[in-house]
């Protein structure tokens, strides 16, 4: 692998002025979009950073670097040859227009490689669903359209490689379909190599490796896609009931590695009629990974599912935590655990995706101005160690989503979330030094920043130790040694209205 910048390292690069960062002569006139902290927003997944660079009208996707093959060069020329080729067919919409810059991006005085990408306007797959899982004819034509994606990358022996509700972009009220993140994609010409990711946990077969790599990688997560979306449609209740949200649409990793004692499928089993697409995905999910169907013998109903196929009685029940209900086998997650109240280890996490499982300490919010805004804007902070140490952890609700959850009455943190359990997967930002009397040194900070509300919830404490003792010995040892002060007297009122007040007053 070829040695690469951090996440710190891309944003401390990315505050020079985008004469010097860029060698793209179109991405020197550009402006990098910032947050409400006044810093380069930087989107961050497994593999890359994204940067949004906007020129005149042009806005642009910059993907950077965080982990990638040392053929990252030989594969982006194929699939770009690739995508070519289909650039008068009439789905060739599906892509958006990128190119690959082996010196790209100015860090600490040396050029690393960066791809430059159209920026793609719409919601994601995941936050499409999330708004319409009610919607049953929204559903159905994009259940249509997914179908019609799947024959046109099957016809043109393409692969995408990581076909999930992050990865395709929906426009046009569910209209428009195109993917993006082109890493783990196959094409002709790729035959031999080893797939450079293995996808989203939760859209994909448990059995897969990196020698799979073909153009028939996402014919499972295409038909995990129609499954979910086909008893979506018959049963909307089931997003609530199976704690869906953008990063696992009915069904999880759990449920995909053992279907026949998932509480999902028993769920869906009783709760639903035609379960035929439930079986073959269960036998799918049972059978290997080389046996995995055309998408088009499924859709079509040819596709023969395992004689007698029966789901053992695991009864999902709705609280206000996520529970899971089956702890006989361990916790997975897609990306790295950690414990929340242990900062000091997340500092070596910083510009990781990871997802934090903690005890809330405390809950700030109020209103302060951000960037160069001087109105005062209001924020909530989770603080996960007492600011008496001088270093803490904390997630923030910036004024964006604050002000769009009271506007749409969503509910928000308050002071009855401190001593609560919660977990949320997001990327650890960079440390940041705040003014503070009581620190002469500054206050040492680092944080995840949270998109949209359906990513942190609140889980019951045996679910979070559940969770640490499912990872690795490091997290079993640091949630043993995790203390949190006892709060006083906390608030008695059941929603979020407390938080909204104490906001409203300032």
């Amino acid at each position: 692998m070829v040695k690469l910048p951090s996440l710190e390292e891309y944003l401390s690069a990315s505050q020079q002025n985008t004469t010097v960062l860029f060698k793209d002569i179109e991405l020197k006139e550009g402006i990098l979009e910032t947050n409400a902290l006044g810093l380069p927003r930087i989107r961050s997944g497994n593999f890359a950073i994204i940067l949004k660079v906007t020129v005149n009208s042009r806005r642009f996707a910059i993907r950077c670097f965080l982990h990638m093959p040392d053929d990252v060069r030989d594969r982006y020329e194929k699939i770009s040859g690739a995508l070519a080729i289909d650039s008068s067919d009439n789905n060739a919409d599906y892509f958006a227009k990128f190119r690959f810059f082996s010196e790209g991006i100015n860090v600490g005085g040396s050029w690393y490689p960066l791809i430059k990408m159209e920026w793609v306007n719409g919601l994601t797959l995941g936050e499409f669903i999330n708004k319409n899982y009610n919607d049953k004819n929204s559903l159905a034509e994009l259940r249509e359209k997914l179908k019609n994606l799947q024959r046109f990358l099957s016809i043109k022996k393409i692969s995408h490689g990581d076909i999930q509700p992050g990865n395709i972009i929906i426009s046009n009220d569910g209209e428009n379909l195109k993917i993006i993140d082109y890493d783990g994609m196959f094409v002709e010409g790729l035959e031999g190599k080893l797939a450079s990711e293995l996808g989203h946990v939760n859209f994909q077969h448990p059995k897969r490796e990196k020698l799979n790599f073909n153009e028939r990688l996402d014919w499972f997560a295409f038909i995990e896609l129609d499954v979910a979306i086909n008893y979506l449609i018959q049963n909307p209740d089931l997003w609530e009931t199976t704690y869906s949200d953008e990063e696992g649409i009915l069904f999880r990793s759990g449920d995909l590695n053992n279907p026949l004692i998932s509480p999902t499928f028993y769920e869906i089993s009783k709760s639903c009629t035609n379960l035929y697409p439930l079986k073959c995905l269960a036998s799918i999910c049972i059978r290997p990974f080389e046996d995995i169907p055309d998408p088009r013998h499924y859709y079509e109903e040819n596709y023969k599912a395992i004689d007698g196929i029966e789901f053992s009685q695991v009864t999902l029940k709705r609280k206000v935590v996520t529970e899971t209900k089956n702890k006989s086998q361990p916790y997975l997650s897609e990306y790295p655990i950690r414990n929340g109240n242990h900062t000091e280890a997340l500092f070596k996490n910083i510009g990781d995706r990871i997802e934090i499982i903690g005890k809330v300490v405390d809950v700030r919010s109020g209103k302060t101005q951000f960037g160069n805004n001087r109105k005062l804007r209001p924020y909530i902070y989770l603080d996960f160690e007492e600011l008496k140490n001088g270093k803490l952890f904390r997630i923030k609700f910036l004024p964006d989503l604050v002000e769009g959850a009271i506007l749409s009455d969503a509910i928000l943190p308050n002071e009855k979330w401190v001593l609560k359990w919660i977990t949320i997967t997001e990327t650890i930002q960079p440390q940041n030094i705040i003014n503070h009397p009581s620190f002469p040194d500054g206050l040492t900070e680092i944080f995840m920043i949270v998109k949209n509300l359906n990513q942190v919830k609140v889980l019951s404490e045996s679910e979070a130790i559940y969770r640490l003792n499912s990872s690795d010995t490091m997290n079993r040892e640091l949630l043993y040694k995790t203390k949190i002060s006892t709060k006083g007297d906390i608030g008695k009122k059941n929603d979020n209205q407390q938080v909204i007040d104490t906001i409203k007053r300032l």
